[in-house]
């Protein structure tokens, strides 16, 4: 997606973090955004934000695991902006602790309800707008480095999930081919965030103690939201399938990718 300007874009889990930093970085380029967040106050205040700074922003409350709130929400942003252009959904839940094969179903089905369901109601609703204009587009999903590699962090569920949604965009991308409608999909590192804060908030007494509820120390020395924000940009700008925000994940990547090549390697030789 080469042209930024006069065009919409819907971001998701955009009251803070990455997704308002990403959101004001496409207002920047001349974008309208639609910003979609849970917290009522806060979307609101993320859209004034944009809109102080010369930008055009509308904020709405929305439960992306809520097919009929993303349907509500579809319904007014075609209506205040005629259509969409870009849709980056990085509305997301977060668990860490315990055993994963000691997670009860309660746990999964929240985490998959936001951070695969979520995605899977936005596209269905948005995707049909940015078809119907014809001029392209670009799809963003927020994964993340637990999506390929999965570490001792206790925070399997949550890999999982957003292992799932690496899957999803790329069958999404093969649907898509020739569509002149782009997909990319993110792979952060430790950010330094509220997420662990506002995953703790949604949460509530959900799965037990929350061993978690506040940010980590390695968490909070991360990468900065508004740096993020940058290479998500230059990503779509670039229509890369796969934005990489870490160059220092990159040796666990390739170490998995050396464990799998050694896999092969003894289907070769058996």
């Amino acid at each position: 997606m080469k042209h930024f300007k006069d065009k919409t874009a819907v971001v998701t889990g955009s009251a803070s973090g990455i997704g308002f930093e990403t959101a004001k970085a496409f207002a920047n380029l001349g974008m309208r955004i639609a910003l979609f967040d849970m917290r009522a106050d806060a979307v609101k205040a993320a859209a004034q934000a944009i809109q102080a700074a010369g930008g055009e922003a509308i904020g709405l409350a929305v439960n992306v695991a809520d097919e009929s709130s993303v349907l509500a929400a579809t319904e007014k942003v075609v209506s205040e902006y005629e259509s969409v252009d870009l849709l980056m959904n990085n509305a997301a839940v977060f668990l860490r602790g315990g055993e994963i094969a000691d997670l009860e179903d309660d746990v999964w089905q929240w985490l998959l309800s936001v951070n695969l369901f979520g995605p899977i109601h936005c596209i269905r609703h948005l995707l049909p707008h940015m078809k119907a204009h014809g001029r392209g587009g670009h799809i963003v999903n927020t994964s993340s480095i637990s999506g390929f590699v999965v570490r001792d962090r206790q925070n399997g569920a949550y890999a999982a999930t957003k292992s799932a949604l690496v899957s999803y965009s790329e069958a999404l991308r093969i649907d898509l081919e020739g569509s002149g409608i782009g997909v990319s999909v993110v792979l952060p590192g430790a950010v330094a965030s509220d997420f662990y804060l506002t995953s703790a908030e949604h949460r509530g007494d959900l799965g037990g103690t929350n061993l978690f509820p506040t940010t980590p120390a390695d968490t909070a020395a991360g990468m900065k939201p508004v740096e993020v924000a940058a290479r998500i940009v230059d990503g779509v700008r670039d229509d890369r399938f796969f934005i990489a925000t870490h160059a220092g994940t990159r040796p666990m990547v390739e170490s998995r990718h050396a464990e799998l090549m050694a896999a092969y390697d003894a289907a070769q030789d058996f």
